[in-house]
């Protein structure tokens, strides 16, 4: 199901997304991690940058993957969700290029169009290095489930 901005806030999943927990560790009023949305798409950003913030995440937000190479160039991300196909350099490029570092944050895959883009996609992100991929239109309680489940793992992977 498609939703815009506008049917996000009345939808009643948007209720859901609310009240989603910060991530064990996390101390109080802190962001519950950094997220990177990687996007051409400047509705699909809005709409997942609102579930992210009411998730407790704070959020920098890139309508290709220059610019997001470039975002994390100067920031610290604790995760990157980012479009499969986008004009310049692309959701493959973007994992391609984070693959080489040494530490990279956990990176999710979204992508949509016909049927058999959504089905070949997402498997190829993370036949590439992806470590989640979803198709549009996302399901964002699951998308920041997973989230949070990354962010944790990698959390975990620090301490240990």
């Amino acid at each position: 199901m498609d939703m815009t901005l506008y049917e996000l806030r009345a939808h009643p999943a948007a209720a859901a997304l609310a009240t989603t927990p910060t991530p064990a560790g996390t101390a109080p009023g802190a962001p519950a991690g950094t997220v990177l949305l990687v996007d051409d798409d400047p509705d699909f950003r809005g709409m997942t940058r609102i579930a992210f913030t009411r998730a407790g995440y704070a959020v920098h937000e890139a309508e290709n993957g220059n610019a997001a190479m470039a975002i994390l160039a100067g920031r610290t991300i604790d995760l990157i969700v980012t479009d499969i196909i986008m004009p310049e350099a692309d959701g493959y490029e973007v994992i391609l290029r984070l693959k080489e570092q040494s530490s990279r944050p956990p990176l999710i895959a979204v992508t949509g169009g016909s049927l058999r883009l959504r089905m070949e996609l997402p498997g190829m992100a993370r036949l590439l290095g992806a470590d989640a991929a979803f198709e549009k239109p996302v399901d964002l309680p699951a998308l920041l489930g997973e989230a949070g489940r990354l962010i944790a793992a990698r959390n975990g992977d620090a301490a240990g």
